[in-house]
């Protein structure tokens, strides 16, 4: 008898009406407001759209921070934070680099519509970061040098490590490509978005900008998802990798040395050089 270690509960909202429960929100002393995200926030619902809502809180008795469930039969993701958190970022004169949830709560009170709003401070929150030069700055935080960096070290490793591992002939080995693969291939894909300082909007959003933009790298990144020889793959997925990063130099020389170093929101390509020539100085004669 396997032991269940974590809890889940039937869902209570199967069956009721995206309205019906944000109504039920709304009527919680605790709940301050609601913001519907997504497809559902613009008319733009297809069969197999999901539900995205961002609760604000103004007393949080629980660390709640994300609940996947089913409205009306439709997969739904519920955001929670707290009314001390929104307030903290319109007492901002710009947003926070490198705070991920704060960035989130800026574009989700950008784009989405506030279906409750208790207090007002929604509503007063989204006329901030909706006007100039919010926007910009908000994006700003999310394509930081830092993260290109990261994107670019982190697909040169791996395919670094991928390629050493295929020359083997020990089944774990190649058996390893395979697993790693499965991971290597999408930071690929949000790596090409990273490199063009893109702001993240998730998969599909990308794949819309391929279909119009780049067809050549979609065909590529797809004749790599479906191959099934295992050299091949690699082969594919190298190419992907160097069209993915052209913007910021393609892959690295062979036989080239990286270094990883730690970073922050002030980060500075000139950062990398330092590293190197301390690396060298204590490698060299």
């Amino acid at each position: 008898m396997c032991e269940k270690m974590f809890p889940t509960i039937p869902t209570p909202t199967e069956n009721l009406t995206l309205d019906e429960v944000i109504g039920r929100l709304a009527r919680h002393a605790a709940v301050d407001g609601v913001v519907v995200m997504g497809s559902a926030s613009t008319g733009a619902l297809t069969p197999t759209s999901d539900y995205d809502l961002f609760v604000i809180m103004s007393v949080m008795p629980e660390p709640l921070y994300m609940v996947l469930t089913t409205i009306e039969g439709r997969l739904a993701e519920v955001y929670f934070t707290t009314t001390v958190e929104i307030d903290q970022i319109q007492a901002l004169d710009r947003p926070t680099y490198g705070d991920a949830d704060e960035t989130v709560a800026i574009l989700w009170l950008q784009t989405g519509q506030i279906a409750f709003d208790r207090s007002g401070r929604l509503d007063r929150l989204r006329r901030k970061v909706q006007a100039d030069p919010w926007p910009d700055m908000a994006r700003a935080n999310e394509t930081m040098a830092a993260d290109i960096y990261a994107y670019w070290w982190k697909i040169n490793y791996n395919l670094r490590q991928t390629r050493r591992m295929l020359a083997s002939d020990d089944p774990v080995y190649l058996m390893a490509v395979d697993i790693r693969l499965l991971y290597s291939l999408p930071e690929v894909f949000v790596g090409y978005a990273r490199a063009r300082r893109m702001v993240w909007r998730g998969e599909k959003e990308l794949i819309r900008y391929l279909q119009q933009q780049d067809q050549t790298f979609l065909d590529l990144f797809r004749g790599c998802i479906t191959e099934t020889d295992r050299a091949r793959k690699v082969a594919l997925y190298e190419w992907a990798a160097a069209l993915a990063l052209t913007p910021v130099g393609g892959l690295w020389p062979p036989e080239a040395t990286g270094v990883q170093i730690h970073t922050d929101p002030a980060f500075q390509p000139t950062q990398i050089e330092h590293a190197l020539t301390f690396w060298q100085s204590l490698t060299g004669d």
